[in-house]
């Protein structure tokens, strides 16, 4: 095993000083493990290098496949490792497919057996099969679903039981506003970010203190999935649409804009689980799902469809809502409802 060079966070900084930023550089990942899937894109290869300017080891998995993910190259992966050890970086290249349970347990093998650990897994592999809802195969459906969801499971259970084994952990799943907001031409990739948000959800109520895993919705240019010329694509309105928008913010679409949030999520820094957070442009948010207030209507007679229609105003109605992190934060929001009725002490 390999022992991770931990030098102290004054002497990082003094041989990073190159400007203001690298100045006030405090979040550190020195001694850190980190696994970074899809590495070898745009955005991955932006995570690897920030954390690995940071101070963490680094394995970048990717398959070097095409945006479909069809075929495999181990080039992607070697890049960024030949990048970050010019960097002075700890860094090693996995080509393991997510998509199978073997793969996902080898990538994080391979962190276990180069450095002993593994502190942070950014689950950003990811492939596009887009084309119009009616017309999608099941081969088009499985293929993406194959890669985004099961490959998320893959990679996150081995780690996961390692992080509870060490007592730490940081698990970032990469989502995409198509999973949350919609765009077309998107079915299957939006339904399978969108799955992401549950696997989030959950894991977060499971994992032991120490483990928070969050969901990154990132927005940028560059990377493989948006290879494909766009003529040739189905959904060339709406990506002439989003260019009439972007070309406005173009230069808050470099890959390092997500890095930077990637990288927060990732550290010690960032305590909170069960968060979505998403940039795009430069502008950051938090997002959430939230329920309306509604209204509420106490048994023991259920109403028709036609009291639903009679409230379905109130029911609509954003301008007070809660947002629950559970099954059970839903249900109380029914006992609040009782209480403001006097139905319950």
């Amino acid at each position: 095993m390999a022992e991770i060079p931990s030098p102290g966070l004054a002497e990082r900084r003094a041989a990073a000083m190159v400007g203001p930023k690298e100045a006030r550089m405090a979040i550190d990942f020195s001694g850190q493990v980190a696994v970074v899937t899809g590495a070898g894109g745009a955005l991955g290869s932006a995570f690897c290098r920030e954390l690995a300017r940071r101070g963490a080891a680094v394995v970048a998995n990717d398959l070097g496949g095409d945006p479909t993910g069809q075929g495999g190259s181990t080039g992607y992966a070697d890049a960024v490792v030949d990048e970050l050890a010019g960097m002075g970086a700890r860094a090693i290249a996995n080509y393991d497919t997510v998509a199978t349970e073997a793969g996902g347990r080898a990538i994080i093998d391979a962190a276990l057996d180069a450095f002993g650990r593994v502190d942070i897994v950014i689950s950003n592999a990811g492939n596009q099969r887009n084309g119009a809802f009616g017309a999608l195969s099941e081969e088009d459906v499985e293929s993406v679903l194959a890669v985004h969801v099961k490959g998320a499971f893959n990679i996150c259970q081995p780690a996961y039981r390692a992080m509870t084994r060490q007592g730490y952990g940081r698990i970032v799943l990469v989502s995409s506003q198509s999973g949350v907001f919609g765009n077309p031409y998107r079915a299957n990739y939006g339904a399978a970010k969108t799955a992401l948000i549950g696997l989030m959800n959950v894991i977060a109520q499971e994992a032991p203190a120490g483990i928070a895993v969050n969901t990154l919705f990132p927005n940028a240019q560059g990377g493989r999935l948006g290879g494909t010329p766009i003529d040739q694509r189905p959904d060339v309105d709406f990506l002439k649409a989003a260019g009439a928008r972007t070309r406005h913010f173009i230069e808050g679409m470099k890959p390092e804009f997500v890095a930077a949030l990637a990288c927060y999520m990732a550290s010690r820094d960032c305590a909170s689980s069960q968060h979505m957070y998403s940039v795009l442009g430069g502008k950051y948010s938090r997002l959430f799902v939230g329920l309306t207030r509604g209204w509420y209507s106490p048994g023991p007679d259920a109403p028709d469809c036609d009291d639903i229609a009679a409230h379905i105003g109130q029911i609509d109605d954003r301008a007070d809502y809660d947002v629950p992190l559970s099954g059970l934060d839903e249900m109380d929001t029914v006992l609040a409802a009782r209480r403001a009725l006097g139905l319950d002490g």
